[in-house]
């Protein structure tokens, strides 16, 4: 598979509070976005992630000097990675030397400029670096333990645990066999995702072996007219803090 063709990462570092919203927006508009806040260990992580796109906030965590060295030093050792600055210090040397010298392909953004302003800079890099490829919607992986659903369905209620999801649907493990077959209504899905709940509707629309002896997984595609803009915004919000549990925890064995 080309690199980024499902996508690619868009790393924050050392995200101001003054991103928070906008993060989230971007999340909304289904790009994969993660927060750090140690360059060094996202530094060892970049090599798995060749085509990603990274935020510096260059006004915490280092010195000017120093993140001038870092970012030369990612340049050279992920060179298809996509580089930003972001930063309150409208210093137009200091700009010059990142988009000149230094050669960072995603804009050196002052966030004086206000948040919608800001979000809507950030976003127009992501398209231009086609950071979402091909795909619609982002995917989250799911450990165990970090989702589960019920549905009442023929009588019997079923209980799984979702092995991944998107603010399209989802795949499940259920707990015990219960016969459902492609084609499936399910309605009224209750789900409880990293301790927040909502519900939605859905279909079965494929069913394939497990890894686990004879359990199946079972792909639901949500029906839209179940969800609301906002449980649309909570679900997509989910789908990112799932994304950022499992990226804070590789990144602290990087």
């Amino acid at each position: 598979m080309e690199n980024g063709t499902l996508g690619k990462k868009v790393f924050f570092l050392y995200p101001p509070p003054v991103l928070t919203e906008v993060v989230d927006g971007l999340a909304r508009q289904e790009f994969e976005v993660y927060l750090s806040r140690d360059h060094a260990k996202l530094r060892k992580a970049i090599a798995s992630f060749p085509d990603a796109i990274l935020f510096v906030n260059i006004d915490d965590g280092l010195d000017e000097e120093g993140w001038l060295s870092f970012v030369r030093s990612l340049r050279a050792e992920a060179p298809a990675a996509g580089i930003g600055v972001i930063t309150l210090n409208d210093d137009a040397a200091l700009r010059q030397t990142y988009l000149m010298d230094v050669g960072i392909q995603c804009g050196f953004i002052i966030l004086k400029i206000g948040a919608a302003k800001t979000a809507e800079i950030l976003a127009k890099t992501l398209e231009a670096n086609e950071a979402r490829g091909r795909r619609k919607f982002v995917r989250a992986l799911c450990p165990p333990g970090t989702a589960q659903c019920v549905v009442d369905y023929e009588g019997a209620t079923l209980r799984a645990e979702l092995t991944d999801l998107s603010s399209a649907g989802m795949a499940i493990r259920l707990e015990v066999a219960a016969g459902l077959k492609v084609g499936a209504v399910l309605r009224d899905i209750s789900l409880i995702i990293k301790g927040q709940r909502l519900s939605a509707s859905g279909v079965v629309v494929a069913k394939r072996a497990g890894t686990d002896g004879p359990e199946s997984i079972h792909v639901v595609m949500f029906d839209p007219n179940s969800l609301d803009e906002a449980r649309k915004a909570k679900l997509k919000t989910l789908v990112f803090r799932v994304n950022q549990a499992s990226m804070d925890s590789l990144l602290e064995h990087a």
